[in-house]
């Protein structure tokens, strides 16, 4: 199981609890911290038995602050010792001689995890805190909860939510936020809608974050799963390119068992049983063909992981 000494990993009732555990350091995050992240989303991604993630931080006063600035500052100074210093000043421009896009591990794994997330945000969401949140799918907060991005304060760039906050609210907000980079009280981010919901304690907020997942984990973890997938995947596309994405997943949904089992289980009154899996068919039986080799399913690596027969 991926608990280390700074996260948390708990699965129960098909939730993975995944808790930044750094609270000495209002969950700053350091390289420690964003690696065992990209290990627990990874294991929360891979296990059939979770249907919903909840990412929260320890101690009662920050989802996470943010970088840890002073490991930074280590860091950066430990790597111009290294040039013995001689390295003369350049200018800088909008425009620098290197300019790329990368991966960013922790990042990257909260918003590819194929599972529902859920932000449980007490206290801080600052600066790199706060875009883990902006990748979770829900957020919920206390009203003792802040928002801030204040990277410009200390000369710095925010890495997604420059990309992704003025795509959540409106335009006006997001570069307030951006260019001002003061904090914003929990009941001005639920206004705006950065955030979904707001409780009055970390009690409230976490019994409100379970009876969420539980109300997610009831429908068809696959009809999650895609809608998902066509929504976040789909923002970039035009409306018709969008249309035939969704259609791709809407055609594989409907071969799959469960597209029979939820209407069957309505009629008869019961909860459905999700098998997650597509019927094998008798020419599978006979020759052992891989569901994976079937010519009907899209080309698509996402959808045919997903619907692979065990």
């Amino acid at each position: 199981m991926p608990t280390t000494d700074v996260l948390t990993y708990e699965v129960r009732d098909r939730k993975a609890y995944i808790t930044m555990n750094r609270p000495q350091r209002m969950n700053a995050l350091n390289r420690e911290l964003m690696g065992a992240l990209h290990d627990a989303f990874a294991e929360a991604d891979a296990d059939e038995n979770v249907f919903v993630v909840i990412l929260s931080g320890a101690g009662g006063r920050a989802f996470s602050a943010g970088a840890d600035l002073k490991e930074m500052a280590s860091r950066m100074e430990a790597e111009q010792d290294g040039d013995g210093g001689q390295a003369a000043p350049r200018p800088m421009t909008a425009r620098p001689q290197v300019a790329r896009g990368g991966h960013m591990p922790g990042f990257d794994d909260v918003n590819n995890c194929t599972k529902p997330v859920i932000a449980a945000i007490d206290g801080y969401c600052m600066a790199g805190g706060m875009e883990i949140a902006l990748y979770c799918d829900i957020r919920l907060a206390t009203r003792q909860s802040s928002f801030a991005m204040p990277e410009p304060k200390r000369n710095l760039l925010s890495g997604p939510a420059f990309v992704h906050l003025s795509r959540m609210i409106p335009l006006g907000e997001a570069m307030k936020i951006e260019l001002v980079g003061d904090p914003v009280d929990a009941e001005r981010a639920y206004q705006i809608g950065l955030i979904q919901g707001i409780y009055d304690d970390r009690a409230a907020l976490e019994a409100a974050a379970d009876e969420m997942a539980d109300k997610i984990g009831e429908n068809s973890p696959l009809a999650v799963q895609f809608l998902k997938r066509i929504v976040k995947d789909g923002r970039d596309m035009t409306v018709d390119h969008h249309w035939k994405f969704a259609e791709m997943f809407a055609y594989m949904l409907g071969q799959t068992e469960d597209a029979r089992e939820g209407p069957k289980a309505f009629a008869e009154k019961r909860k459905p049983q999700w098998k997650m899996r597509l019927p094998r068919q008798a020419s599978e039986r006979e020759h052992g063909c891989d569901v994976r080799d079937r010519p009907d399913i899209p080309p698509d690596p996402y959808v045919r992981r997903l619907l692979a027969a065990e």
